[in-house]
């Protein structure tokens, strides 16, 4: 089952917009308004449901990957200056061993510290990383995104808040990489990588630098 990709264009001067914008819980329960309901104890994973905020020239971009078709028409639009959906299928199907391609990631940097924590007051306690900490913690993990990377910028980002209290960090990693693993990687642009994936973390953008035909001529 290939996701789909659905990219809404947001008003930033409409009020409930910027209410939107700035609580992740709110995030989460509009755009769960394009999964079908009834999706049982884990609805957003269910629902293969991802998502990143942008800034654009139009205004704030949010990029939303759900499992199937996303249910536009049950999406309350008050404040969407535009909506556009595709699916991914030709994208993935185009990934290939030894492809270049550009990625963008944001993520939440995080570990839970097991019997190796520093103290033992941090064992099972969640540890953020920050600096270069923060970029190892990306390239650790793009093995096993069927990733070899190759060049990586990052930037911290506002954290997300939720409810005004719970705050969850976030990064955002841009840089280029070669496939190594295909299928890994299909798997991790659907279900998304590390923590906070209800919460605008963990979606995985891919922009293929190797032009398609090469695969004939490997």
């Amino acid at each position: 089952m290939s996701p789909w990709l659905t990219r809404l264009v947001l008003d930033p001067r409409h009020r409930g917009i910027r209410t939107l914008l700035a609580d992740g819980g709110r995030q989460h329960t509009w755009l769960m308004h394009l999964a079908p309901d009834h999706l049982g104890d884990q609805p957003r994973r269910a629902a293969g449901l991802l998502y990143r905020i942008e800034d654009s020239s139009r205004g704030p971009v949010i990029l939303v990957q759900t499992a199937t078709e996303p249910l536009l028409d049950a999406l309350p639009m008050d404040g969407v200056i535009q909506a556009a959906t595709r699916k991914l299928a030709p994208q993935l199907d185009a990934l290939h061993t030894g492809a270049k391609l550009r990625y963008r990631i944001v993520a939440n940097p995080t570990k839970r510290w097991g019997n190796s924590a520093p103290e033992p007051a941090l064992v099972g306690k969640l540890h953020v990383f920050h600096g270069p900490a923060a970029l190892t913690w990306w390239t650790d993990r793009a093995p096993a995104a069927g990733l070899a990377i190759e060049s990586t910028d990052w930037r911290p980002l506002d954290d997300t808040i939720i409810n005004g209290r719970t705050r969850h960090a976030r990064a955002q990693f841009d840089g280029t990489a070669t496939i190594t693993d295909p299928d890994m990687l299909r798997e991790a642009v659907r279900t998304g990588i590390g923590r906070s994936q209800s919460y605008g973390c963990g979606l995985l953008s891919l922009a293929l630098l190797t032009p398609v035909t090469e695969r004939s001529q490997a």
